[in-house]
């Protein structure tokens, strides 16, 4: 993996609005896991999204393939950004990629978000990634945690990390501090 490319969640509007908490894209564990990348080595770009509090994928995807995406590019989702990488991947089905990480994956199934999370899954996508790693907090919301579960049964090449105490892996929301060694070394292996 030479580049890698981390795609932040959908935080409410008024959080996103509010001076006094940082911006999607430099919030939680995204920055440190971003500077223990760059340690290694690894070129590493976390774009903030247009609008992230309603996200509309067309938007999302002009921001992200704006980088080279190839078979040298990790790719890590947190939340939403989880559902705009699989949507990604399975849309460009063309596209080989390095190691994928899926923290917290939400789905929008209500469809709350218009569009965003109507697309078909690729169950073969495994065969287009290096691997597909999906984290799962035994103490995040049951919807997310059901969506974690649906996927690894979805896509059964894929490697299920659960863990316990880290909420939505959130800062502040049961993650006291914003260091996630646990993807790092699974993007470095």
């Amino acid at each position: 993996m030479k580049n890698a490319i981390i795609v932040h969640g959908k935080p409410t509007e008024e959080r996103y609005n509010n001076p006094d908490f940082p911006k999607p894209h430099e919030a939680n564990w995204l920055p440190w896991v971003g500077a223990r990348l760059l340690e290694a080595g690894v070129d590493v770009s976390i774009p903030p999204m247009p609008r992230p509090f309603f996200p509309v994928y067309e938007t999302w995807k002009e921001v992200f393939e704006m980088f080279g995406i190839d078979t040298d590019t990790g790719l890590v989702g947190h939340s939403a950004g989880s559902e705009f990488i699989l949507r990604w991947l399975s849309e460009n089905k063309h596209v080989s990629v390095g190691p994928v990480a899926l923290v917290a994956p939400y789905c929008d199934e209500a469809g709350k978000y218009g569009d965003f999370s109507s697309y078909d899954l690729d169950k073969r996508l495994l065969g287009r990634v290096g691997k597909l790693v999906i984290f799962n907090s035994l103490d995040d919301s049951l919807a997310i945690q059901h969506y974690a579960y649906r996927l690894a049964a979805e896509l059964p090449q894929s490697q299920l990390i659960e863990l316990d105490g880290f909420g939505h892996f959130m800062t502040g929301n049961n993650m006291s501090n914003p260091e996630f060694p646990e993807l790092v070394d699974e993007l470095l292996r």
